[in-house]
């Protein structure tokens, strides 16, 4: 009798200890991520009336804790690369998703920076029946900067598919960096694809810097673009000293890379 009973204590321990995470729903879930990131949000805020510096290291823990749980929530509960999360992408991380449902790429500002933007990443991505997700923060190299993803398109060629990511960096507040960045999804690993080619070989990545100051806020050139129908990619001329011209340059997929001026 005693052994029954001590059975079903145990049952009911472990149900109980278990249903908080089996009964998570896409609501609870993003309501989670929120409080989370919100902690973001409120030692950010205190870089004001804190004059002591001690939110410093509570706002890089918050930026800490609410990565590591959405890397946890990402892997942990695979249908959320495509739950609709529209108060988070509202109020939270930037959410680019791509068309096939194979990507998605959270994104946000630590607002640990000053006129310098620091940001930080997780991207999820599926592979056959298993869903995974990175961690994007920078802190493994030392020195490297981590840029925000603006947009995310696909071009598919065969069999494959590949993910083309425009970037967005601010080192100061008139120093800015663009860039696009093309991935693929193999062997269970997001990888570089070296779709560009240029004189220097082929790359997975088109990048430049620029003087914010040198843009024209009446017709601005300063962005970089995918154009999925056409199938290119275009960016600015550049000139010395960071300013932005009117001209483009533009790079067009040829069945096999993107190349300049083959159109």
């Amino acid at each position: 009798m005693n052994m029954r009973l001590l059975y079903l204590g145990l049952l009911f321990l472990f149900i109980f200890q278990s249903s908080p995470l089996s009964a998570q729903t896409p609501r609870h879930i993003e309501a989670d991520l929120l409080k989370s990131f919100s902690k973001i949000e409120y030692w950010s805020g205190q870089r004001g009336t804190d004059t002591s510096g001690a939110w410093i290291d509570s706002l890089e823990t918050a930026n800490d804790r609410f990565g590591k749980k959405l890397q946890a929530i990402a892997i942990k509960f695979p249908a959320t690369i495509n739950q609709q999360f529209d108060s988070l992408d509202k109020d939270g991380p930037i959410i680019l998703s791509s068309d096939d449902d194979a990507l998605r790429i959270y994104t946000w500002d630590t607002e640990t920076g000053g006129t310098m933007h620091n940001f930080e990443n997780v991207l999820q991505y599926k592979s056959g029946s298993n869903t995974y997700a990175i961690l994007d923060t920078g802190s493994d190299v030392k020195e490297v900067y981590v840029y925000t993803y603006r947009s995310l398109g696909t071009l598919k060629i065969s069999n494959n598919t590949y993910y083309l990511a425009t970037y967005y960096g601010q080192f100061s507040n008139k120093d800015l960096g663009r860039g696009i960045r093309i991935f693929t999804i193999s062997n269970g690993k997001l990888n570089d694809a070296k779709l560009i080619k240029t004189q220097s070989g082929l790359h997975s990545k088109l990048h430049y810097e620029y003087d914010y100051f040198s843009v024209s806020q009446n017709d601005p050139n300063d962005d970089i673009v995918y154009d999925p129908i056409k199938k290119t990619i275009s960016f600015p001329v550049v000139e010395d000293g960071g300013k932005v011209t009117d001209k483009r340059i533009v790079y067009k997929f040829n069945g096999q890379y993107f190349e300049r001026g083959k159109y």
